[in-house]
């Protein structure tokens, strides 16, 4: 029996595709890609009675990669922080106050607050949001 050129190529292909895994990665890396945080925007009356003088951010995982799931909601586990803590503070606390960011005095413009999430494989994703304290 012979075997023709064109069908010998063909399998020879193939077996080095199964062998190889096609040159990529045949596996995705579940890692969340970006978050969100909400509100984007935010004003507080710094001299408001508490908890008048606060506002309550949230993380949320907005990608991750095809085929990889997470559960999805609030990232509890994100790591707070603002640009201006001479005049905000904001909650990492292991409770419902995590993310809440206090106005301790007027801004001069918007302040910045962040949310990080670390990841298993060291890496660590982050965004922001905007908090004015009038």
């Amino acid at each position: 029996m012979r075997v023709q050129p064109h069908l010998l190529l063909v399998l020879s292909t193939l077996c080095c595709f199964a062998i190889s895994g096609c040159g990529g990665n045949t596996t995705p890396s579940c890692k969340i890609l970006a978050i969100n945080v909400f509100p984007a925007t935010a004003t507080v009356d710094h001299a408001a009675v508490p908890p008048g003088n606060t506002q309550h951010f949230d993380a949320f995982i907005a990608k991750v990669p095809p085929g990889c799931e997470f559960l999805t909601g609030n990232i509890f586990d994100a790591v707070w922080s603002v640009s201006d803590p001479v005049n905000v503070s904001i909650s990492n606390a292991q409770d419902a106050t995590r993310g809440t960011a206090t106005c301790k005095a007027a801004t001069a413009g918007a302040v910045t607050v962040t949310a990080t999430k670390s990841q298993s494989d060291g890496s660590s994703v982050s965004n922001t949001a905007s908090l004015t304290c009038n």
